[in-house]
């Protein structure tokens, strides 16, 4: 968990970067290229003033005196720097590629400057074979023009100078996500500690550990303040399911001492009583009969309340081996009654179940199918693997349930109306279902997928 708090924060902080970063370098070439620019049309008005009185006083190609503006702005800039008299001759430049005298009358920005007019703008130049971004001022004296000097950087100066720009956005932005980094990563063991220690105290509870405690001493004030939450509850919780114990497990216990005695006495008035009196005799094996079905009951609900308090520790079994062993045991009672057992097994199948859970699921399960099967159909048992789970199916030819009666079947003293001649108490599926749970199991009632009467009752247990 620590983690993925830790990797959920840094990732935060590298999308927050990167969101922000596509636009702000998209606006840093944009602020970049207009500096270049402003400085570009500072400078060239600058050198156009030092020109100025050259340009009036001197007819010819060559200006000595204005060569040292040039070189001293050369060493504080990377732009290339052309000057030109009032005819578009070149009479001076930064640049040994550009030759004194040349002509450069025919260059748009050139052309324009020397009509008074400054330009400011990128064209493709044929000389550097790529972009030029320029700035042509005119040298003015009055109304007169004296000449022109330009100012240009080729494209691929432009595109360094944003790339250092971008470069440092970009240190900057490592630098921040490394402070990020180290200031996220204690808060997130910080919160993250406290919330694991309570993640497993939880699943302790889970397991049927009500004495467990979380520690609130420790964590941020909202994860104490949890903690504390979670103490009460496990308490509140643990107390009342100990007190539903108790109670169940009492009652039943208090219950069963007269119901033996009360069927004791029964079978004591029934063998006493003279044959004759059929009626009598009658009334007393209805009795006995109710007072057993009261002490099952009993005697399931003591079971139900062991099962509710026991831990959910669980072992592996093998499905097969537990699902054959049950069939062999409940064999002759399918004979007796004209049933067959078919049974569809792999070899082995290992899955996690509570001990001894397995053989009481099948067992009720078979139970309840041979109660309801008509004499010469089939119990048909299978066994599969699939998606992490061992899934056995048991399937009866009986009468059925309706679908919302599939589910209701696993309520305590539930019984559907076609069964109430039926032997059994209505708890036999709530213990299936409870049992399941403690294991991590699931159990079902579904209609036959081949539409004929029955169900099958299913469990679908942790795959090892």
């Amino acid at each position: 968990m620590r983690a993925r708090l830790i990797g959920a924060l840094v990732g935060s902080a590298i999308v927050i970067l990167i969101v922000f970063s596509i636009p702000l370098v998209s606006f840093v070439s944009r602020v970049e290229k207009d500096r270049l620019v402003t400085a570009l049309e500072r400078d060239a008005f600058i050198l156009a003033g030092h020109a100025k009185e050259t340009l009036n006083t001197t007819e010819g190609s060559v200006l000595p005196s204005l060569q040292p503006y040039i070189e001293e702005y050369s060493q504080r800039s990377r732009a290339r720097v052309v000057v030109t008299n009032s005819l578009g001759q070149v009479v001076a430049a930064n640049d040994q590629t550009t030759v004194i005298g040349s002509d450069f009358s025919n260059r748009p920005e050139i052309s324009n400057a020397l009509e008074g007019v400054p330009a400011v703008g990128e064209r493709n130049s044929v000389t550097l074979g790529q972009q030029l971004l320029f700035v042509a001022v005119p040298v003015l004296l009055g109304d007169q023009v004296l000449g022109v000097v330009r100012l240009s950087h080729p494209q691929s100066q432009v595109d360094k100078e944003v790339r250092e720009q971008i470069l440092g956005i970009v240190i900057a932005g490592l630098i921040t996500l490394a402070a990020s980094a180290a200031i996220a990563i204690p808060i997130a063991l910080g919160i993250a500690g406290p919330i694991s220690r309570l993640t497993q105290r939880t699943e302790r509870l889970a397991d049927g550990d009500f004495s467990v405690r979380a520690d609130d001493t420790k964590g941020p004030p909202e994860v104490r303040e949890l903690s504390r939450s979670f103490n009460v509850m496990a308490g509140r919780v643990g107390l009342m399911l100990e007190n539903q114990r108790h109670f169940a497990g009492a009652v039943s216990h208090q219950l069963r001492t007269p119901l033996t005695a009360l069927r004791l006495r029964l079978e004591q008035a029934q063998s006493a009583l003279h044959e004759s009196d059929s009626a009598a005799a009658e009334a007393l094996e209805a009795s006995r009969h109710e007072t057993d079905r009261l002490q099952e009951m009993v005697e399931q609900l003591l079971a139900l309340s062991r099962i509710e308090g026991a831990t959910s520790a669980t072992v592996t079994v093998d499905a097969v081996a537990v699902v054959k062993s049950r069939l062999e045991m409940w064999e002759p009672l399918a004979v007796e009654k004209n049933i067959e057992i078919i049974s569809s097994l792999p070899d082995s199948a290992m899955c996690s179940v509570m001990e001894g859970a397995l053989e009481q699921i099948i067992d009720n399960y078979i139970d309840n199918a041979l109660g309801v099967a008509p004499a010469h159909s089939s119990l048909e048992i299978s066994l599969t693997k699939r998606e992490g789970r061992v899934i056995i199916d048991i399937l009866d030819h009986g009468p059925g349930l309706k679908p919302e009666q599939l589910t209701l079947a696993f309520e305590r003293f539930w019984r559907a109306t076609n069964t109430e001649n039926l032997p059994g108490t209505g708890l036999g599926l709530a213990i299936v279902r409870q049992l399941a749970v403690a294991s991590g199991a699931t159990v079902e009632l579904l209609p036959r997928p081949d539409g004929l009467s029955g169900v099958v009752a299913r469990v679908a247990l942790v795959a090892r």
